[in-house]
């Protein structure tokens, strides 16, 4: 996306904000609720709680943290209006998420364009938070000074949350909170405000925030395998993702499935197919070139509806049927995703999930291997997974999830396409991981945001 679309979607979205913020005020009546269902007079009647999200992931985290948050209210205070939450972020990626969502309760912004005291002052006076609460990003020092400042002056309750943060990050906001802490772990920090200035407690976290990817999880209707084509030819057909692959990353790939499906050794019956998602959806087109002078036949994702499979020929227009095409062409082979927030429509009908940023040193870090996990499906990652290594570690432990490297991706992605027993029970077992964290998950987060609000 050029500098100038950029700039006309922030002005658009926050423009959108501040007037959406401005009706809901005009409407509000002289008397509030405190969390614990006492009135209190001349304020907004309902609690409001910033949550400061940065990317596609955090601000998934975010809308299961308002949903919580919303849950405990009503129940604290007998069915009354829930709060008012507002989700910031940074990502235009995370933009086209939330433009496909339906939340009449929540408010999106993208963060503060420019980190000045000014700036922020005008955000935070138009949210008046009750809470802020920050997923795994560390905030701008300026910030936490102005929400302090905001708390001090309003002579609100206001309470500065961080969840999911390191200790360097905590280092790096300049708090001072629990010294004895480890680095290697993620904290949760609370700082709330008091006549003497301001309190900071922190804890280990004992589970990860990104387990919440496990929520979507269910045991119902996910590991059966979607129905594809069949032309009456006793095809059978195996779909390969590659999600949230990078640049060096997807190019390799790419080299690695034109080998793999020249691969003598596998069925002649066999139709592989694959599905290149980028993390940046900028070089679809570079990949798009690359897969179609590899011999592939790639077409771009869409979601148009074929009425008649048998008559693909007379489509003018593929990219818009993209996804049907690939689905119902024997000749289709490649699908080239270009756009953002549609994993759930990818993963369905895949049959093994590649998971990137995970397959060179210069690319590391990965990214959200629970979410196919979720779906009954093998995952395969590499062994740059670096900011899931706790997660990735457990699950290879009880065979939910197949590690791999850039010498051995081929052969990993080989041995799943031949051993029909070995995918199915590699999903199965993801599947149990992700059923078995959620069930975990979601009894103590539920208990950790009730203490901490």
């Amino acid at each position: 996306m050029k500098i100038f679309s950029k700039l006309k979607s922030f002005y658009f979205l926050n423009s959108h904000f501040f007037k959406s913020l401005k009706r809901f005020d005009a409407d509000i009546s002289l008397h509030s609720t405190e969390f614990d269902g006492t009135e209190r007079a001349g304020k907004s009647v309902r609690k409001r709680i910033w949550i400061y999200a940065e990317s596609i992931g955090e601000f998934r985290i975010a809308v299961y943290v308002a949903d919580i948050i919303g849950r405990i209210f009503s129940e604290k205070n007998g069915g009354a209006e829930p709060p008012l939450f507002f989700i910031s972020f940074k990502t235009f990626s995370t933009l086209s998420v939330a433009q496909n969502r339906k939340d009449g309760e929540i408010l999106y912004f993208f963060h503060p364009f420019l980190p000045a005291r000014a700036v922020f002052k005008k955000y935070i006076n138009s949210v008046k938070p009750d809470y802020f609460i920050s997923v795994q990003h560390a905030v701008s020092k300026k910030l936490i000074k102005e929400l302090l400042n905001f708390g001090f002056n309003s002579n609100s309750k206001l309470k500065l949350i961080f969840t999911g943060i390191s200790v360097s990050d905590f280092k790096k906001m300049n708090i001072n909170g629990e010294s004895e802490i480890p680095n290697n772990v993620f904290l949760s920090s609370a700082i709330s405000l008091n006549s003497g200035g301001i309190d900071v407690k922190s804890e280990v976290l004992p589970l990860s925030l990104k387990y919440i990817s496990c929520i979507g999880a269910d045991k119902v209707n996910k590991i059966e395998k979607v129905e594809k084509f069949n032309r009456g030819e006793n095809l059978e057909v195996k779909i390969i993702s590659f999600v949230s692959i990078h640049k060096k990353e997807s190019i390799y790939i790419l080299k690695i499935l034109k080998e793999i499906a020249s691969e003598e050794k596998l069925p002649k019956n066999l139709l592989l197919k694959f599905i290149l998602v980028p993390r940046n959806i900028k070089i679809a087109g570079m990949l798009f070139k690359i897969a179609s002078d590899a011999g592939f036949k790639a077409v771009y994702y869409g979601l148009g509806k074929i009425e008649n499979p048998n008559n693909l020929s007379k489509l003018r227009n593929l990219k818009e049927y993209g996804l049907e095409v690939f689905l119902n062409s024997k000749e289709v082979n490649v699908l080239i995703v270009e756009r953002y927030g549609i994993l759930n429509k990818l993963y369905p009908v895949s049959d093994i999930v590649y998971v990137g940023k995970s397959l060179f040193a210069t690319e590391s870090g990965g990214h959200n291997i629970l979410e196919p996990a979720g779906y009954g499906k093998a995952v395969v990652t590499g062994k740059y997974a670096l900011n899931f290594m706790d997660i990735t570690g457990e699950m290879a432990k009880n065979k939910a999830l197949i590690l791999t490297d850039e010498k051995n991706i081929k052969e990993s992605i080989l041995k799943l396409i031949e051993d029909d027993n070995l995918r199915t029970k590699t999903g199965r077992n993801g599947l149990d991981f992700c059923l078995k964290k959620k069930e975990e998950f979601e009894e103590y987060f539920k208990k950790y945001l009730a203490a901490m609000l």
